[in-house]
């Protein structure tokens, strides 16, 4: 049997780094008490909080439902909030929403595709920012189908763990972006994609493969 990524192994830290402290502000003190109110397996959920053993999409999900977690804040991602009073003015930029993108195409001209443009603040950092819609499981639940991402070019290095948008040279009939996590070996230049859901294994690339490698800033999601 194939061993575990070391890559999803980390992914399973930064979630837990989050997770259990909030667990505890909520009462939940014990991973016995974890297991009885998710009704999963106290050993697994041990497993998982050693970095033995990887979250499911379920159980994410029961915990979200159960202690009113919600996978953004699991994944560190903070709300930003406006501050009463704040009367700064607030600059808008209008950003194309593409339904693809056109493998080989500079962001320059990906504009004139767009099914849409949205105003937009606090972009005016980002370099030819543009949102694409998710599509597919692979990155729930940090990703779901339907969540707008606002990527951008990037101009420093990319993180590891850091959600991206890669678009290949080798698939020019494709036009749906491919949304993952990176892991990036800058000196033997070697990328390896992966997925949150774990049915997905890991793919390793050398830079040469790609186009463009575009840093997704923000996850926008529908409130239901």
């Amino acid at each position: 049997m194939a061993k575990k990524s070391k890559k999803d192994r980390a992914l399973t830290r930064r979630i837990n780094e989050k997770l259990f402290p909030m667990l505890m502000a909520r009462g939940v003190n014990s991973i016995y008490a974890l297991s009885i109110g998710i009704d999963e397996n106290a050993g697994s959920i041990s497993k998982i909080k050693r970095g033995l053993s990887d979250w499911t999409i379920d159980q994410l999900d029961k915990i979200r439902d159960i202690y009113g977690i919600s996978i953004d804040t699991m994944f560190g991602v903070e709300a930003r909030q406006k501050k009463e009073g704040d009367t700064k003015l607030v600059k808008f930029r209008k950003v194309p929403l593409l339904g693809y993108a056109e493998c080989g195409s500079s962001t320059a001209a990906w504009p004139d595709n767009a099914s849409k443009v949205i105003e937009m603040s606090d972009v005016s950092v980002l370099v030819n920012p543009f949102i694409l819609i998710a599509k597919g499981d692979s990155m729930r639940p940090y990703i779901n189908p339907g969540d707008k991402l606002l990527c951008s070019e990037h101009q420093q290095k990319i993180k590891d763990n850091t959600a991206v948008v890669a678009v290949f040279k080798s698939m020019p009939d494709t036009f749906e972006a491919n949304a993952k996590l990176i892991s990036w070996d800058r000196k033997n230049k070697l990328i390896t994609l992966y997925s949150i859901n774990t049915k997905y294994p890991p793919t390793n690339h050398h830079e040469n493969e790609f186009v463009k490698i575009y840093k997704v800033n923000r996850i926008i999601r529908e409130v239901k």
